[in-house]
């Protein structure tokens, strides 16, 4: 029999991943990050005081005491493992992980050297990101991606509805708007790059139009659900019923 116990810090019990939000205000749409319709399973939402894109996107030293505090609260109420909505708290993956004792996974950027193994060393990889300009060299090294692999990086900063919509914190967002700008920066990236092999999406906000993406390009495409996905299942292992034989 099972023998469950009381953590003293916690609110409410069976929440599996944990999600450091941006302070910011907008929709947030099925599909996207910081809707909990995305999710197949229970996570548990806490905005990061104070993280408000420019300080996020620049790494901010002094966010992190407020980064820390909202991942220690995440871990005292059971989470198995953490991750954000916005791919720039890449900047603050090793304070959070030297911070709690479960697995981080605070940027979808993370998963470009996992894509960079599927791939032949003649493929690139291209990353669509919220704002290529905050995007440094600097930032993709954290990844730990091999220097000599090719890396085409695009943004959808210059894009209007994705500027008006998402970056300025627009009260309404129109799907339509936004599937069709991230169809075309892509379609573009791919043009441009005949070497492409797989797209990686940093902002959190983008996965809602990954499969109009990897319909119109025709390339495997990952973002920040495939990675929560990929942590969830090894923090949740499947049973399997093996007294069945089928051979």
């Amino acid at each position: 029999m099972p023998v469950y116990k009381t953590r003293p810090q916690a609110e409410a019990y069976g929440y599996c991943t944990g999600i450091l939000l941006l302070d910011y205000q907008g929709p947030f749409v099925p599909g996207d990050v910081g809707n909990a319709d995305t999710y197949d399973y229970p996570v548990l939402f806490k905005v990061v005081e104070g993280a408000t894109y420019p300080r996020v996107f620049t790494g901010d030293p002094e966010l992190e005491p407020a980064v820390i505090a909202a991942a220690q609260a995440l871990e005292a109420q059971g989470v198995k493992a953490i991750s954000s909505d916005c791919g720039f708290f890449l900047n603050y993956q090793d304070v959070i992980a030297k911070a709690v004792n479960i697995p981080v996974c605070a940027s979808s950027l993370l998963q470009v050297p996992f894509v960079a193994s599927f791939l032949g060393k003649s493929k690139s990889i291209g990353v669509i990101t919220a704002d290529s300009t905050a995007l440094s060299n600097h930032m993709i090294a954290k990844t730990g991606l091999d220097n000599d692999r090719k890396l085409v990086i695009k943004g959808m900063q210059e894009q209007p509805c994705f500027d008006k919509q998402i970056m300025q914190e627009g009260d309404e967002l129109v799907t339509e708007d936004i599937e069709r700008e991230t169809v075309e920066v892509a379609l573009e990236m791919k043009r441009e790059n005949p070497d492409l092999g797989a797209i990686v999406m940093e902002c959190s906000m983008l996965p809602p139009y990954s499969k109009a993406v990897q319909e119109a390009t025709g390339l495997p495409v990952y973002d920040f659900i495939t990675m929560i996905d990929y942590f969830q299942r090894g923090t949740h292992q499947k049973a399997y019923d093996t007294t069945r034989h089928y051979y």
